[in-house]
């Protein structure tokens, strides 16, 4: 009996080896999975910070872009009010031009209209 109960201590031990066996070989499996899911991961980190690198300088680039744009802007507007001042300009010019055309076309006709006294006056001496 003592054999029959050895023997089945053994059978017992056994199969604990054998589901210890199992077990060690599922958790260097799991190990490996592990170690393979921890490269990935450190692949994505380097990744990551790789387009965060390229973001911060696309934002640095925007910024860069949106304050020429303000400088643009700025000196389009300054442009504006020029081209609005120097049309102003042109009008006045062009009143004042106009009134002169007016003021000698008076006088023509003033020295054309004396002219003819003149000669007339001249006629009847």
């Amino acid at each position: 009996m003592n054999e029959q109960i050895v023997g089945q201590i053994l059978g017992e031990l056994k199969g604990i080896r054998e589901s210890q066996q199992v077990m060690q070989n599922e958790i260097k499996s799991m190990q490996t999975e592990i170690k393979s899911m921890k490269s990935e991961i450190k692949d994505i980190k380097e990744s990551q910070y790789l387009m965060q690198t390229q973001l911060n300088e696309t934002n640095e680039i925007v910024r860069a872009i949106r304050h020429r744009q303000e400088e643009t802007d700025a000196k389009l507007d300054a442009l504006s009010m020029d081209v609005h001042k120097l049309h102003g300009e042109v009008l006045s010019l062009k009143d004042g031009q106009e009134r002169q055309e007016r003021i000698l076309e008076t006088l023509i006709i003033r020295s054309v209209e004396q002219e003819a006294d003149i000669r007339d006056l001249k006629r009847i001496k």
